[in-house]
C-alpha cells in the first residue's frame, strides 16, 4: 500500500495541479480530518460524472481515499487499547484483509495477553504470521490456538500449511487430516479463508511426499 501511497503522490506532484487554492482537495490534504475529507471526495466524484479531468480526477479520488484511510488506520491504533475486545479483534481482522499484517499481528498480541484462553485471536495471528512468512512463529501461535480449543478447525489447518513451509510434513498431513476429519459447524470451522481446492492440492502433495519417502 505505500509503493501504491507514493507513486501516485509522485505522480500528482509532477502533474498539472488540478485542485484551484481553496479547493475542497487541497483543504483536504492541507489538514486531513473527516469533515474535510467529505467534500472533497464529493468534488472529485462530480468531476467523474460529469467527465472532466477524468483520469485524474480518479487518481486525486484514489490517492484521497488512501490517505483518509491511513489516518483512520492511525487514529484507531493509537485508541485500540481501549477499545472492547470484539470491536479491536474486528479491527485487527479488517487490517489483516487491508494486508496491514504488522498492524493487525499488535492487535492480536494485545488480544492474546488480555485473553490468553480465547482462540480465535491466536488462529488469526497464526494466519498473519504465516502471510508474512515467518512460519515459526505462525506455528506457535496455531498451536495456542489449538491449546486453547482443541476442536478449532482452522488452527489446524493453518497449521498444517505452516508445518508445510517448516518441512515437518509428516505433522503437517496429520493436522491436515484432523481438520478434514471436523465437522464444518465445529468452532472455527466457518472462517477459514482457505479455498478447498488448496487444501486438496496440499493433501494431496503431503500424500505422495510421505508416500515416496517410505519407498
Amino acid at each position: 500500500m505505500k509503493k501504491i501511497v507514493l507513486l501516485t503522490l509522485a505522480i500528482l506532484l509532477c502533474g498539472t495541479v488540478f485542485a484551484q487554492e481553496n479547493d475542497p482537495v487541497n483543504t483536504y490534504l492541507d489538514s486531513p480530518n473527516p469533515t474535510a475529507f467529505s467534500p472533497a471526495i464529493s468534488s472529485l466524484y462530480q468531476s467523474i460524472t460529469a467527465g472532466e479531468n477524468l483520469t485524474r480526477s480518479k487518481i486525486y479520488s484514489l490517492y484521497l481515499m488512501n490517505v483518509e484511510i491511513q489516518r483512520l488506520v492511525d487514529e484507531l491504533m493509537a485508541t485500540a487499547d481501549s477499545l472492547p475486545a470484539g470491536e479491536r479483534f474486528s479491527l485487527a481482522n479488517v487490517l489483516m484483509g487491508m494486508e496491514m499484517l504488522d498492524q493487525a499481528v499488535v492487535l492480536y498480541e494485545g488480544l492474546n495477553e488480555a485473553y490468553p484462553t480465547w482462540s480465535c485471536p491466536w488462529r488469526h495471528k497464526g494466519e498473519a504470521y504465516y502471510k508474512l512468512g515467518e512460519y515459526e512463529a505462525a506455528a506457535g501461535a496455531l498451536q495456542e490456538a489449538i491449546n486453547t480449543n482443541e476442536n478449532h478447525q482452522d488452527a489446524y489447518l493453518w497449521m498444517a500449511f505452516a508445518l508445510n513451509e517448516l518441512g515437518e510434513y509428516s505433522s503437517a498431513l496429520e493436522n491436515l487430516e484432523r481438520a478434514l476429519s471436523m465437522e464444518s459447524e465445529e468452532e472455527g470451522g466457518e472462517d477459514s479463508v482457505i479455498p478447498q481446492e488448496q487444501i486438496e492440492a496440499l493433501h494431496r502433495e503431503l500424500v505422495e511426499r510421505l508416500s515416496g519417502a517410505t519407498q
